[in-house]
């Protein structure tokens, strides 16, 4: 796990003086070695963070005959069958790491190499042969890679900040901010800043370096392909196998590791199969508060045969806290887990370097409770019979907003998405404060693509490739590797995101229950208590945090004159939308002024 900066381009201005200080920006990502390399017209650099073979995996990295220059931010998780497919190649490796088989691999085979990797990744390569740079990133966008055209070349890093010593301009791009307000985080397709982008998940680029020109493409895809005569038995039987052998892979390293523990189904299955397979993980649990999330993490471990490690996750953060994530996510990001999810990757750095967890669970296997509303919404006889019953249910438990939501996610054209999903303005909200109509391109851009016969499947699109990589996928990298923390997430590996596709929504869900087939898959890995528990979110008291010790940060981004959203926003409209939500909405009302606290601290930090 690293951080990767470089730049190529016959007229480029960058000194190594310069790369070094953009290196330096990145060095929380790998602390443990700096390295650079340059040739005429380029240069490529990494900080690393030292996970598999300690001594001799420093990057960049070579060929055998020194024209093959590499870099690789993430993990190669089936780097042994690759090094012993090379050896038998005539090629000598000097580590057994790795990043050295990008090098070879590229010899080997040139850009065709992707369809060798399986893992997490972004990645440079340098042919001195055909003075070309390639970059590449992993299928599903778990590593990041921003670039630009700047100063006579390109530009790449992993993180925005590395960056912005080379921008010619560091202006915010209108379509990102009219995103963010809408969902809390910048997507793929778009970047924060004017002028950036980021490399999309399973793309490639390659710049021709005298000529400057740009060539790009995909080498991966994901389908939906349902196969209707899979049987749950089978099914399940296939994801435990498929999951096992995932684990598997993720528990190479050189270096201790952990799980992040959840009370859910999804972190407790990789626990149990990294137990099943002869590991120790420590477990690390954060207590938010919920008394029967801990007692379910809690019957893990102790089915398990393993301590449990319970880190303090109650108790309301500084508002100083605020500017730290600025720093942090250098894209804002305004998903209120990233505190709690920060604050464990700090415990967790203290006594390991590698932790997995149950990231993509949710998204695959239907785990949200608007899976359920999808699912009921496409019964057409109960449709409104239901919608009559969760409008009576909200108003006896005194949380009307459930039922309008339910209600408003019927007419939604994007089937449900937009009331259902992780919304913090509507687009109606956004264009009152901005005045325009938002620009929502890369959220319709993956609903166009999602599958049309199925509501189910129509939102585990636009969970796995919107919601997955512009937020959660973020949120776990930047703040993992604040705290030079390296995160593995197997239930993203390929091959069970591939068979995961093919399961039939009737599968994954029953009635009022998610998360079907995990439930079925892990009986006898898990006690009962645990597979049979409700789905719980990593959320933090947000609504208390915003009255009590950040009450102070609400009113001066509200109410200060010379607070920087009023160079963004209309503050009117926007005063009378957030006094609406206090009272129709009350969780979305947290949610939207943290939104714009986050909006205020970045401009505050990078603007």
């Amino acid at each position: 796990m690293c951080g990767i900066f470089g730049y190529a381009g016959s007229r480029v201005v960058c000194s190594s003086r310069d790369a070094e200080r953009a290196l330096a920006l990145l060095r929380h990502r790998g602390p443990d070695a700096t390295g650079f390399v340059s040739g005429p017209g380029w240069g490529i650099g990494a900080c690393r963070l030292a996970i598999v073979d300690l001594v001799a995996g420093d990057q960049p990295v070579r060929n055998e005959s020194g024209t093959i220059h590499a870099v690789l931010n993430g993990e190669i998780y089936n780097y042994r069958e690759l090094q012993e497919e090379l050896r038998g190649h005539g090629h000598r490796l000097r580590s057994s790491g790795d990043t050295e088989l990008l090098a070879h691999l590229w010899e080997e085979h040139g850009k065709a190499l992707l369809s060798h990797l399986r893992g997490m990744f972004a990645l440079a390569v340098v042919d001195e042969r055909t003075q070309k740079l390639f970059l590449a990133r992993d299928r599903l966008g778990k590593k990041p890679l921003y670039w630009m055209r700047s100063h006579g070349g390109l530009f790449f890093a992993s993180e925005l900040k590395a960056l912005r010593p080379f921008a010619q301009s560091w202006v915010v791009d209108p379509p990102a901010l009219e995103a963010f307000l809408t969902f809390g985080f910048v997507p793929e397709g778009s970047c924060f800043v004017r002028g950036v982008e980021k490399l999309p998940p399973g793309h490639w680029l390659e710049l021709d370096i005298p000529t400057g020109e740009i060539r790009s493409g995909c080498y991966s895809t994901f389908e939906f392909s349902p196969d209707p005569t899979l049987g749950e038995e089978d099914a399940a039987q296939r994801l435990v196998e498929l999951l096992a052998e995932a684990t598997a892979l993720r528990l190479r390293a050189d270096v201790p590791m952990a799980v992040f523990l959840s009370g859910g189904l999804d972190s407790a299955s990789i626990a149990a199969l990294a137990r099943r397979l002869g590991e120790e993980p420590k477990l690390l649990f954060v207590d938010l508060g919920d008394a029967g999330e801990k007692r379910r993490a809690m019957a893990t471990a102790a089915s398990l045969g393993l301590p449990l490690d319970v880190l303090p996750g109650e108790g309301a953060p500084s508002p100083e806290l605020l500017p730290k994530l600025a720093e942090v996510f250098d894209e804002p990001l305004a998903d209120p887990s990233a505190v709690p999810t920060y604050f464990v990757a700090q415990a967790a750095s203290a006594a390991v370097k590698v932790v997995l967890n149950g990231d993509g669970g949710d998204e695959l296997l239907a785990g949200y409770r608007r899976f359920l509303l999808a699912a009921a919404a496409e019964r057409l006889p109960t449709r409104w019979a239901l919608a009559a019953g969760l409008a009576a249910l909200g108003l006896v438990s005194g949380k009307p907003w459930l039922s309008r939501r339910f209600r408003e996610g019927l007419r939604d054209p994007s089937g449900g998405y937009l009331a259902w999903g992780p919304v913090k303005f509507t687009p109606g909200e956004v264009a009152s404060f901005l005045g325009r109509e938002p620009n929502l391109a890369s959220f319709h851009r993956v609903l166009a693509q999602a599958p049309e016969d199925s509501a189910v499947n129509r939102l585990r699109a636009l969970e796995l490739f919107f919601f997955l990589p512009g937020d959660l996928l973020v949120k776990m990298d930047r703040a993992t590797m604040a705290c030079s923390l390296e995160a593995r997430s197997p239930f993203l590996d390929q091959e069970v995101v591939r068979f995961l596709l093919t399961v039939p929504p009737k599968l994954l869900l029953s009635p009022f229950r998610t998360k079907r087939l995990l439930r079925r898959a892990t009986r006898g890995l898990l006690p009962t208590e645990v597979r049979r528990g409700p789905k719980r979110g990593f959320e933090p008291p947000l609504p208390r945090w915003l009255a009590g010790p950040w009450a102070g940060e609400v009113e001066r981004v509200l109410n200060d004159p010379r607070c920087s959203l009023r160079g963004f926003l209309r503050m009117g409209p926007l005063a009378k939308t957030l006094s609406k939500l206090a009272v129709a909405d009350p969780p979305r009302h947290a949610r939207a002024v943290f939104t714009l606290l986050t909006l205020e601290h970045w401009v505050s930090r990078w603007g």
